[in-house]
């Protein structure tokens, strides 16, 4: 007897515990600040129908004071636009590849259910993608360009962030920061900076950023009234850091990790934003002043990730709703013809920047010498395999060159000296996987200068002619 009720009591004890979890379950509800969460996620399309069009384009940048910097960039700006449509619908997408230095370009949007070998391919230059894709779970996430190397293509500027609203959230003041890290080489060319995969590679950014440029809200910070409750969209596009996201003078009421409104995090001091994803940030300043935000990542924090929140009763009303197509460098608030922004290209450096021309080869002792008239040389993730080339003077010879980078173009430039502002030979810019054969004329004996000119600091060498 003593067994069976032994045995009444477990079950009544279990199914206590199991009534109290369905009780207390944040599935449907409220979360602990009375927000109506809804499901973490729908079932299908609500029937609306969004038409988002990008364009895959390089142009300069300013991303801190007077550096100007070659963004490879989603409508011209890097960060791209701040997209928003509601949890249900349905995203009409078009990517168009407007590259001018023949690079494939893609999409990948973090927030989308569909096949990458069918969707997030490489569009080539002059090409067009497009396809439709539900946004299923709601929060903010990172869209970014897929081609190979990933690593350059974002550490370049191609990526943004897309917002999925639901109606579980109250009307509140919203901002949008987008997290990045820049990599330009060594020293401008025609006053212009590019990208340098090999510090890439080795995570030695220059600067470390929120919206495209180094402490772009120090001098014109977001602004809030005392006691206004706001939230702040934050996504990392890193490519690699991750951003300990932290306003000084307050703590974050919640945290929803990734944006979803059903992940409520509590009382939370700092977040850890991984690169690639998000998180959405709720708060409430009771008392005027500034409060900055940061990197709680010091040795990042003074590369120009820092920000601020102005907290006054002088600060304007809440945005009635906010634009479908945002400008990045107005924390998502103003639309994008508001902003100045238009979907035409920026003025953009050549694809062989120069400067102030020399006629004379270096006098520089040669590093290696000819070998005959037939020169090989491969490039395999933008770097050459050869820092040194060498052919006989007075001689015309062929340059055999391997491009093994799958959809990035290279070429083989030679110039008489690292300012690259007189060329002897411009090699055809092309993609690979692909093997070129250039028919190189005469060249007199000297020192010379060679590169890629898509690639110009990362991808050079010496060019002797004895």
């Amino acid at each position: 007897m003593n067994r069976f009720v032994s045995a009444g009591a477990v079950f009544l004890a279990a199914v206590l515990i199991i009534v109290g979890i369905v009780a207390v379950s944040p599935g449907e509800g409220s979360t602990a600040s009375g927000t109506s969460t809804g499901d973490f996620r729908v079932d299908g399309p609500n029937g609306n129908v969004v038409e988002v069009d990008l364009v895959a384009r390089e142009t300069t940048q300013e991303i801190a004071p007077d550096v100007n910097y070659q963004v490879w960039t989603f409508n011209g700006t890097a960060p791209g636009p701040v997209i928003r449509v509601q949890l249900g619908d349905t995203v009409r997408f078009t990517l168009t590849n407007d590259s001018s230095i023949g690079m494939q370009h893609s999409i990948d949007f973090h927030a989308a259910l569909t096949p990458w070998d069918k969707n997030y391919q490489p569009v080539d230059p002059g090409e067009t993608l497009t396809f439709d894709w539900v946004a299923m779970y709601p929060g903010v996430f990172m869209y970014h360009c897929g081609v190979d190397p990933v690593l350059q293509h974002i550490g370049n500027g191609m990526y943004g962030a897309i917002i999925v609203e639901t109606d579980a959230l109250p009307a509140e003041r919203e901002f949008v920061l987008v997290a990045s890290e820049f990599y330009p080489g060594a020293k401008p060319i025609d006053g212009v900076f590019v990208g340098d995969l090999d510090r890439m590679k080795a995570v030695e950014p220059e600067y470390v950023v929120f919206d495209g440029l180094a402490n772009r809200y120090l001098e014109s910070p977001l602004q809030v009234r005392p006691d206004e409750p706001f939230r702040i969209w934050v996504v990392n596009a890193g490519p690699t850091l991750t951003n300990a996201f932290h306003v000084i003078g307050t703590l974050f009421p919640h945290v929803y990790p990734s944006g979803n409104p059903t992940s409520p995090m509590n009382g939370l001091q700092t977040w850890n934003i991984p690169p690639g994803d998000g998180a959405m940030f709720e708060l409430q300043i009771p008392e005027e002043g500034v409060y900055p935000f940061v990197t709680h990542a010091f040795a990042y924090t003074g590369l120009g990730s820092v920000g601020a929140i102005q907290v006054s009763d002088d600060a304007p009303p809440k945005p009635e709703s906010y634009p479908t197509f945002a400008d990045p460098f107005s924390a998502g608030v103003l639309p994008i013809d508001d902003a100045g922004l238009t979907p035409e290209p920026s003025p953009e450096p050549s694809a062989a920047p120069s400067v102030e021309p020399t006629t004379e080869p270096s006098a520089e002792p040669a590093a290696c010498e000819p070998d005959g008239t037939t020169i090989d040389v491969m490039a395999m993730e933008s770097v050459f395999d050869a820092d040194c080339l060498a052919a006989p003077a007075g001689k015309r010879f062929e340059i055999v060159f391997d491009n093994m980078d799958a959809g990035i173009p290279h070429n083989v430039a030679i110039y008489t000296d690292e300012g690259a502002g007189t060329p002897l030979f411009v090699g055809e810019v092309f993609n690979g996987p692909d093997v070129v054969t250039y028919d190189v004329p005469a060249l007199d004996a000297g020192t010379y200068f060679f590169r890629c000119d898509v690639h110009p600091t990362t991808m050079t060498g010496t060019f002797v002619v004895a």
